[in-house]
C-alpha cells in the first residue's frame, strides 16, 4: 500500500509506502520514471511542486501495478 498526498510544507507531491516490502524493482522503475526521488529522511519518494496532477497520474500507475492506494 501506498499513500500518495500532496505536502504543502515540503511543496512536493510524496508517494509513500506502508513498506520496504512495496517497494519491488517495478514499482521503483515506474515511480522513479515519474521524476520522484527518494527521501531516505523521509522514506518515501517526493517530487517537487504542489501538482494534485502529478499525484493522481502516480497513483492510477501504483494501482495498475497492484497496489493499493490511499489517496489524501
Amino acid at each position: 500500500m501506498f499513500v500518495v498526498t500532496v505536502d504543502t510544507r515540503l511543496g512536493a507531491v510524496v508517494v509513500a509506502p506502508e513498506c520496504t516490502d512495496d517497494l519491488d524493482d517495478l514499482t521503483c522503475t515506474v515511480i522513479t520514471g515519474a521524476e520522484f526521488t527518494w527521501r531516505p529522511d523521509l522514506e518515501a519518494f517526493t517530487h517537487p511542486g504542489e501538482d494534485r496532477q502529478a499525484a493522481a497520474d502516480i497513483s492510477l500507475r501504483l494501482v495498475v501495478l497492484g497496489h493499493d492506494v490511499l489517496a489524501a
